[in-house]
C-alpha cells in the first residue's frame, strides 16, 4: 500500500511542460474578458445583478453584501476589474494574481443572481481555481519573458489531471440529467429537435422536416458521448502512465489502436461547435473548450504547434 501511494504521489508531482495548462489559462481568461465584457456593455449585469430594491431583478446581494450590497457602481466596479484581470490572465502578465482577482469576480457576481448565470459560471469558477495554483504562467505569458528566472520551468502534472477529471465529470454529469425517453437509446430521440424549436436557445428560425432524423442520431450520439466522460478519463490515465496487469494492460493497448482518446477530443470539439453555431447558450462551449488542452500530453501538443508553425512557413515561402 505504500509503495502505490508513493508511486501515486510521484506520478501527481511529476514536473512537466505547462503548455497544456497555459492554452487552457488563454482559452478559460479571454472566454471571461468577453463574456462579461459584453455583459457589462449591454448593460444587461446592471439590469440582471442589482438587487430588486435598487431596480434590478435580483433578491440577493452574494458575497457583496458584508460590503454594502450591490450598487450600481460597484456592479461595474466589479466587472471591469474582472475583465481586466482575465484579460491580463490571457496574456500571462501577473497571472497568479491576476487568475485569483478573475476567479474571485467571477465568484462574487454569479453570486447576486442565481436566475441570470449558467453551469458555465460553476465551470469556469472551478477551472481558474485550479489554474491558480497551478504552473500555467510558466508558458505562453508574458511573465516568462519579463521574468525569466522566476517564471519559467516545468510544472506539476496534478493540476492538468484535475482538468481531466472535470472534464469527464462535466460530461457525466450532463449525461445523467438527460435521463429521458427524448435523449437515452429506446426513446424517440427528440430531444435536440425539441430544443432547435425553443426561440430561447435556438439560433435559426426553424429546420426544415427532413433535418429531424439527423437530429436524432446527434441525440443520441451526444448522450452516449457524455455518458462515456469516465472512460475518456481512464482512458487518458492509461495514455499517461505504464500500467501493470494484464488486464489494465489490455485496456490500454485496445484504447490506444482504436485512438479512443483522439476520438473522442474530436467529437467534442465538433458537438461544441455545432452547439456553438446553432444554440444560444452563453460561454458554455468556450468554458467547456478550456479543459481540452489538458486532455493532451505536453510533447504531443508541443509537436502538434510545431507542425503547424512548419506549414506555415512553408505556405509563407511558397
Amino acid at each position: 500500500m505504500s509503495a502505490r501511494w508513493s508511486s501515486l504521489v510521484a506520478f501527481l508531482n511529476e514536473r512537466e511542460d505547462p503548455l497544456p495548462l497555459a492554452l487552457a489559462r488563454v482559452i478559460a481568461c479571454t472566454t471571461v474578458a468577453l463574456h462579461f465584457g459584453r455583459f457589462l456593455v449591454s448593460g444587461a449585469a446592471e439590469f440582471a445583478l442589482l438587487h430588486q430594491d435598487r431596480g434590478g431583478m435580483s433578491v440577493t446581494d452574494g458575497w457583496l453584501e458584508p460590503v454594502g450590497g450591490a450598487e450600481p457602481w460597484m456592479i461595474v466596479a466589479l466587472g471591469a476589474a474582472c475583465c481586466l484581470a482575465a484579460t491580463l490572465g490571457a496574456l500571462g502578465l501577473f497571472t497568479r494574481p491576476a487568475l485569483f482577482v478573475t476567479w474571485a469576480g467571477v465568484r462574487a457576481l454569479s453570486s447576486l443572481n442565481d436566475e441570470a448565470k449558467g453551469s458555465y459560471d460553476g465551470l469556469l469558477i472551478d477551472t481558474l481555481f485550479l489554474l491558480m495554483l497551478s504552473g500555467c504562467g510558466r508558458a505562453l505569458s508574458l511573465d516568462a519573458r519579463l521574468f525569466p528566472r522566476t517564471k519559467r520551468g516545468l510544472a506539476p502534472r496534478w493540476p492538468r489531471v484535475l482538468l481531466v477529471a472535470q472534464l469527464g465529470l462535466l460530461y457525466l454529469g450532463s449525461a445523467l440529467n438527460k435521463g429521458s425517453l427524448g435523449w437515452v437509446p429506446g426513446g424517440d430521440a427528440s430531444a435536440l429537435w425539441y430544443i432547435l424549436q425553443q426561440p430561447t436557445w435556438a439560433r435559426i428560425a426553424s429546420l426544415p422536416l427532413w433535418a429531424y432524423p439527423l437530429t436524432q442520431v446527434a441525440t443520441t450520439s451526444v448522450w452516449l458521448f457524455e455518458l462515456s466522460g469516465p472512460l475518456f478519463v481512464l482512458a487518458w490515465l492509461l495514455r499517461e502512465t505504464s500500467p501493470r496487469g494484464r488486464v489494465l494492460g489490455a485496456m490500454k493497448r485496445g484504447l490506444d489502436r482504436v485512438r479512443f482518446l483522439e476520438l473522442y477530443l474530436a467529437f467534442g470539439l465538433a458537438m461544441h461547435i455545432g452547439i456553438e453555431a446553432l444554440m444560444e447558450v452563453g460561454p458554455f462551449c468556450f468554458a467547456a473548450l478550456a479543459l481540452y488542452p489538458a486532455a493532451i500530453a505536453p510533447e504531443r501538443l508541443r509537436g502538434s504547434l510545431s507542425l503547424l508553425r512548419i506549414s506555415r512557413m512553408r505556405l509563407e515561402a511558397s
